[in-house]
């Protein structure tokens, strides 16, 4: 039986051990394309989610259409959630971390120094009522999961509590009012009114200011620029020219002549 030489034997050693380290290092080198599509397959499958909830029910998507909608299969979906509830909390969680991020990116003190104190109030009201319009969809089937004892109402509140926070910092870095707790509890009550609102008009068809009419902001700021008691300025109009009402001309008297 031959056998290698000693230095072959090494040499071969070497290479096959070689050979291991380039498989482990290719490994390796997978592992980051592998996560950047499961994270790509995760941010599909959230747009999925919020697309779809635009034109329907909650309860009436299925895991199958949302997967379509994403560009992946049924599968793909379970490996990630366990159930559609559990994707449901999935999307409250991604919305959360994005109002977090566009809160401490768009929404600061440098954000707000060359402003008013009104021009502040209606700054925040503003970017309130277009995050509720922005997440109506979701809002929605949350409050729809919560009649049903369901505790997802819970995240969706938290977010609210947690942009009021924001906002109300905000206004009083702005506010003169010698007393600063009493101007936060009104800036509360002022907030916590204009969010029933906001939700009302989301969960039922409301006459009355509707989510999308384009003079909402105006009339909440002036809901909570009424909480804190201060006056409006004279330049603040609504967004639309307000209609003039058509009085119709007083009807003239017919007068009849009596036959003699």
């Amino acid at each position: 039986m031959s056998t290698l030489p000693f230095t072959a034997a090494v040499t071969s050693r070497k290479q096959t051990s070689n050979i291991g380290k380039k498989n482990t290092e290719a490994v390796v080198k997978a592992f980051p394309a592998k996560q950047h599509r499961s994270e790509q397959t995760h941010e599909k499958l959230l747009q999925s989610g919020l697309d779809l909830l635009r034109d329907g029910i909650f309860d009436d998507i299925s895991i199958a259409q949302i997967s379509a909608q994403a560009g992946c299969s049924v599968g793909s979906f379970y490996l990630r959630f366990r159930n559609k509830e559990a994707f449901f909390k999935f999307l409250i969680e991604s919305i959360s971390e994005t109002l977090e991020t566009d809160l401490h990116a768009n929404l600061t003190q440098e954000s707000v120094k060359d402003l008013t104190l009104a021009q502040t109030v209606r700054h925040c009201v503003d970017h309130y009522v277009e995050t509720n319009r922005l997440y109506e969809s979701i809002i929605r089937a949350a409050v729809q999961y919560s009649i049903n004892d369901s505790d997802d109402w819970q995240p969706v509140r938290d977010n609210g509590l947690k942009l009021h926070d924001h906002y109300i910092e905000l206004i009083l870095s702005k506010s003169r009012k010698p007393n600063q707790e009493e101007a936060r509890q009104q800036l509360l009550v002022g907030f916590q009114i204009i969010s029933g609102h906001l939700v009302n008009s989301i969960t039922h068809p409301v006459n009355h200011l509707p989510l999308h009419d384009p003079n909402l902001s105006h009339w909440l700021f002036e809901v909570v620029m009424h909480c804190m008691k201060v006056k409006l300025p004279t330049h603040v109009i609504p967004q639309q020219k307000k209609r003039r009402l058509r009085i119709a001309p007083p009807k003239k008297k017919v007068t009849t002549q009596r036959s003699k």
